[in-house]
C-alpha cells in the first residue's frame, strides 16, 4: 500500500533542481566572460585568427620569446604580403595588428632592465592566453594518436606512485617500496643475463614525443605564474594604500623584509619549480644527450628536446628576478616615507569620486563646470612628454657603477653608420636625385630608385618623397615604386608622381 506524500516532500526535488539551475546559469555566465575577455578565446574567435596564430607563432614562438616593438612590427610587415597572396584579407600594417593584439591582451609589454642609466627597450611577448591558443591549434593540426601505451603507462605509473606516497599507513608505504625494489632487482638480474632488451625504436620515439608534449605546456604555466605574481603585487600595494597605518601588522611585515610574494601560491610554485630544476639540471642534461644519441627523432623534435632545459632554466631565472624586483620595489615603497602622502592622495581621489557620483543624478554629462585653476610658473606640457617614474628601475642593491673607460677615437665612418640607424640619409638621396637629373634632365622617385637601390629600405622612399614634395613638380599622375626592405623583402607602392626638373640644393 502506498503512503500519501506531503507538500514539503514535493518541494525538496524542486528546490534541488533550482539550485542546480542556478549553478548552471552561473557556470554559463563564467564561460561567457571567458569568451569575451580571455586572450586565448579572443584570439581564436577573431576575424583573422588563422593568420594571427601563424604570425605570432612564427615570430614569438619557440625560443624567440620576446622582441622589441618596432622589430616585431617590421617582421609582421614582411610576412603580410605572403599571407595576402594566399587569400587572407589583411589590409592594415604590422603596427596596427601589434597594437590590436596588445589591446586584446594577446601580447604583453615588458620593459627590459636599465643599462648604463638608460631606460630599457620595450619588448613584447606572448601572454599565457596566446600560448594556450597556439598550443591548442598545434594539437589540432598535429593530433596525438588516439591510444598510446606510453601515455597510459605514464598515467598508471603516476597513479601508483601517488597512491603509495599519499597512504598514511607506514606498512603500506613500506610494502610499496619493497615491491619497487623487487621489480628493480629482477630487472638488474635480467640485465646481467643480457635478457633486458632496450626499447624498440618506435616505442622510444613515441615516449620522447610524450615528454615533449608534456613539456610544451610549461611555457604557458610560467606565463601564468608571472601574471599571478604581478596581480599579487598589485593586491599587496592596494592593501598598503588602504590600511590606516596604525599598528598595521602587514606594513610591519613588509618593513622587516617578509617576502609575501614568495609566500603566495604562485611564488611557492615558482620556488619549488626552480629548486627541482636546479637539482636535476646536470642529470637531465646528460639524459638529453643520451636520448639524442640513441633515439631517432625528426630534426624539429630533436631541436626542441635539445633546447628544452636551457629554455626552462632561463624562464625560471627570469621569473625569479622579476619576483625579486617586485619585492624590493614594495619594500622601497614602505621605507621611502612616501606612503602617507600616497594614502592621503588616495583618500582625496576617493572623496572626489564620491562627490562626482553624488552630483551625477542632478547634472547632465555635458554640463559645464565653472572651475578655474591658477597656472603656476611651469609651462603646461603634453602628458606624453613626461617620463614616468619606475620604482622597479632603481635598484638600491645594485653593484657600484664601473669606472668610466678612457675616451677613444671614433672614426667618421662609424659615426655616419650610427646616424644612419636613426636618421634618413638625406645627403645620399640628394646626390642620387641630382645624378639622375644631370644624366637625363629630369627624374621621378621611381626612376631614382630604379638607378639607386633604397639602402635604408622604406626610410629612403620616405626621404625621396619629402624631397619631391619640397623641390619637385606634381604631374597629377601616379607611378609604381619598387624597393626592398632592410630584410630583403620586395615592396611595391603606388604613389603620386612628382618630377625633379632641377638640381636639389
Amino acid at each position: 500500500m502506498g503512503t500519501a506524500s506531503s507538500p514539503g516532500d514535493a518541494a525538496v526535488p524542486r528546490q534541488a533542481a533550482g539550485h542546480g539551475s542556478a549553478r548552471r546559469g552561473q557556470a554559463a555566465r563564467g564561460v561567457r566572460a571567458l569568451l569575451q575577455e580571455h586572450p586565448a578565446w579572443v584570439l581564436l574567435r577573431s576575424r583573422n585568427a588563422a593568420a594571427a596564430v601563424v604570425l605570432l607563432d612564427r615570430n614569438l614562438g619557440a625560443s624567440r620569446r620576446r622582441l622589441p616593438v618596432e622589430q616585431l612590427a617590421t617582421r609582421i610587415d614582411d610576412d603580410l604580403p605572403e599571407l595576402r597572396r594566399a587569400g587572407f584579407e589583411l589590409p592594415y600594417s604590422g603596427y596596427f595588428y601589434v597594437s590590436e593584439w596588445i589591446d586584446e591582451g594577446v601580447l604583453v609589454r615588458r620593459r627590459a632592465a636599465q643599462t648604463a642609466g638608460e631606460p630599457g627597450t620595450e619588448t613584447l611577448e606572448l601572454s599565457d592566453g596566446a600560448l594556450l591558443a597556439i598550443r591548442f591549434v598545434s594539437r589540432l593540426s598535429r593530433p596525438h594518436p588516439a591510444v598510446t601505451p606510453s601515455r597510459l603507462g605514464a598515467v598508471l605509473d603516476g597513479l601508483h606512485t601517488l597512491a603509495a606516497d599519499a597512504d598514511p599507513d607506514p606498512e603500506a608505504r613500506l610494502a610499496a617500496l619493497l615491491e619497487q625494489r623487487a621489480a628493480l632487482d629482477a630487472r638488474i638480474e635480467r640485465a646481467r643475463r643480457g635478457d633486458d632488451d632496450a626499447l624498440p625504436p618506435d616505442a622510444a620515439a613515441e615516449r620522447a614525443r610524450e615528454i615533449l608534449a608534456l613539456a610544451g605546456d610549461i611555457p604557458a604555466d610560467l606565463a601564468r605564474v608571472r601574471t599571478e605574481l604581478e596581480r599579487t603585487d598589485r593586491e599587496l600595494r592596494r592593501r598598503l594604500l588602504e590600511s590606516d597605518g596604525s599598528r598595521d601588522t602587514f606594513l610591519d611585515d613588509i618593513y622587516r623584509g617578509v617576502d609575501h610574494l614568495a609566500e603566495s601560491e604562485a611564488g611557492r610554485g615558482l620556488v619549488a619549480f626552480r629548486d627541482l630544476l636546479r637539482q636535476a639540471e646536470h642529470a637531465a642534461q646528460d639524459d638529453v644527450g643520451r636520448v639524442l644519441d640513441t633515439v631517432h627523432l625528426a630534426p624539429a623534435e630533436a631541436s626542441a628536446l635539445r633546447r628544452l632545459l636551457p629554455t626552462l632554466q632561463d624562464a625560471a631565472d627570469e621569473l625569479t628576478d622579476t619576483m625579486a624586483v617586485l619585492r624590493r620595489a614594495l619594500q622601497r615603497m614602505v621605507r621611502s616615507g612616501e606612503l602617507p602622502a600616497e594614502r592621503a592622495l588616495r583618500r582625496l581621489l576617493g572623496q572626489a569620486q564620491d562627490a562626482a557620483l553624488a552630483a551625477a543624478p542632478d547634472l547632465a554629462p555635458g554640463t559645464g563646470v565653472r572651475l578655474t585653476l591658477p597656472l603656476g610658473a611651469v609651462t603646461p606640457r603634453s602628458v606624453g612628454g613626461f617620463q614616468p617614474y619606475n620604482p622597479g628601475g632603481e635598484d638600491a642593491e645594485a653593484p657600484p657603477v664601473a669606472p668610466a673607460l678612457p675616451p677613444r677615437t671614433v672614426s667618421l665612418t662609424a659615426l655616419r653608420a650610427l646616424a644612419r640607424d636613426s636618421e634618413i640619409d638625406v645627403d645620399e638621396l640628394r646626390g642620387h636625385v641630382n645624378e639622375r637629373v644631370a644624366a637625363v634632365g629630369r627624374a621621378t622617385v621611381a626612376s631614382v630608385l630604379a638607378a639607386h637601390p633604397a639602402t635604408q629600405g622604406a626610410a629612403s622612399v620616405v626621404g625621396l618623397l619629402t624631397l619631391a614634395e619640397q623641390h619637385g613638380v606634381a604631374t597629377g599622375k601616379n607611378e609604381d615604386v619598387n624597393w626592398r626592405s632592410s630584410r630583403g623583402v620586395a615592396r611595391r607602392a603606388v604613389l603620386p608622381q612628382n618630377q625633379f626638373e632641377e638640381h636639389v640644393p
